[in-house]
């Protein structure tokens, strides 16, 4: 069994575990593992299978980045700092972004 350690639990959250612990006559310990098993159990995750699958009702990463820039737009200062951070990966990495209209670009069969 795994041990947690929660370091910088504030006074205010433990005097609440306390008391809630009190209140279903557990120790702290005891209630604070009630609490992360039923919280982990609301969540429906599964054990890891390499990947992280999504339900219908979670949005992943883009999706929630899209659902809160999509109103805003980004102004050109902020486009033209994403534009230089999409080039600075792109200068660190083997991979590089295909460039589409080049004349020297062949089209690779698909894997899939």
């Amino acid at each position: 069994m795994a041990h947690l350690f929660i370091p910088e639990l504030n006074e205010a959250a433990k005097e609440r575990l306390a008391a809630r612990a009190r209140q279903h006559g557990r120790n702290v310990e005891a209630e604070a593992q009630l609490i992360l098993e039923e919280a982990v159990a609301q969540t429906g995750f599964e054990e890891p299978t390499g990947h992280m699958a999504l339900d219908d009702k979670t949005m992943g990463l883009g999706d929630l980045a899209y659902e809160h820039f999509k109103e805003r737009g980004l102004t050109d200062e902020e486009f033209a700092r994403f534009n230089a951070g999409v080039i600075e990966v792109d200068s660190q990495s083997d991979m590089r972004i295909p460039d589409f209209e080049a004349e020297d670009f062949e089209e690779q069969p698909s894997a899939i």
